[in-house]
């Protein structure tokens, strides 16, 4: 499997699509892609290869484990953090000599895109927030789960946010996970995804409930665009509303699906890869 050594750990990653785009007479370098998954110990890349690697054709896409998860080595638990999922963005690039990358992060991929943004504004091209957030609220979480689902079922959220377990997150991916989606990620896809639940039990104890990046967002400075959905329990528009109010307007692209969890990609594919594709193509061309 292709590794490669960052620090003190291995990372796994998977590339689709070519670097150069050769033509008959010319060779076009395309941008390169980096796709963070979320759900870290829970969901590896393997459940965003159908949606993103579309792109192939516009950019280099590269699909990364982050530290200890999935294919990626175990790392020692004081490296599950943001800071060192962030930085690893940067050491990653540099290994690779990728200048100016595209990163795009699906719901705790965008909680790493933030702590490696605002340490690094600099360092993008471009930007996808993807369902995510930059300040956690387990209320408004919460809140939604039961508009959807009932009290029961934000009870279940409550208690896989506040009390992390095996148990607990076993309860949440079951009852929960439906309620993401009309057309949710499905068991089966699940299933395939390498897990290390005690990341996410250590996550939710340490950083989830307390990171905040809303007043560092002013320093990105380059095209962004949000994917937001209007019925995603986990990411509430009002979280993604909150990130474009604190960038510079000239950089926002922002797309609310209606009718649409999270990911929005799952129940509005068509409208989802018009999006993204959409926003290549202003900045980067065909």
């Amino acid at each position: 499997m292709p590794k490669i050594k960052i620090r003190n750990t291995k990372l796994f990653f998977d590339i689709y699509g070519s670097k150069l785009d050769i033509q008959k007479s010319t060779v076009k370098e395309k941008p390169t892609m980096i796709v963070l998954h979320g759900g870290h110990g829970i969901a590896d890349h393997t459940l965003y290869v159908e949606f993103w690697s579309q792109f192939s054709n516009l950019a280099q896409v590269i699909f990364l484990d982050q530290r200890g998860c999935g294919r990626s080595d175990v790392a020692d638990k004081s490296e599950w953090n943001l800071a060192c999922w962030g930085q690893d963005i940067v050491d990653f690039c540099e290994a690779l000599s990728i200048v100016k990358p595209i990163i795009a992060g699906v719901s705790m991929g965008g909680h790493v895109m933030c702590e490696y943004v605002t340490k690094n504004p600099e360092h993008p091209g471009a930007l996808i927030f993807c369902n995510t957030e930059a300040k956690f609220d387990v209320n408004a979480v919460i809140k939604k789960f039961e508009e959807l689902g009932g009290s029961e079922i934000g009870d279940i959220a409550r208690q896989n946010y506040l009390f992390p377990s095996p148990e607990n997150a076993k309860i949440y991916e079951e009852r929960c996970i439906p309620f993401y989606a009309k057309n949710a990620y499905s068991k089966d896809e699940m299933k395939r995804c390498q897990q290390r639940t005690e990341i996410f039990e250590h996550y939710c104890r340490n950083e989830f409930n307390t990171f905040n990046y809303l007043d560092a967002l002013h320093k990105i400075c380059c095209p962004t665009l949000f994917m937001v959905g209007e019925d995603s329990p986990g990411h509430p528009p009002v979280f993604a509303k909150e990130m474009a109010n604190n960038i510079n307007q000239k950089w926002v692209t922002y797309h609310l699906f209606k009718n649409a969890g999270a990911p929005v990609y799952k129940d509005a594919p068509d409208e989802a890869y018009q999006a993204v594709k959409n926003f290549l193509i202003k900045n980067y061309g065909e």
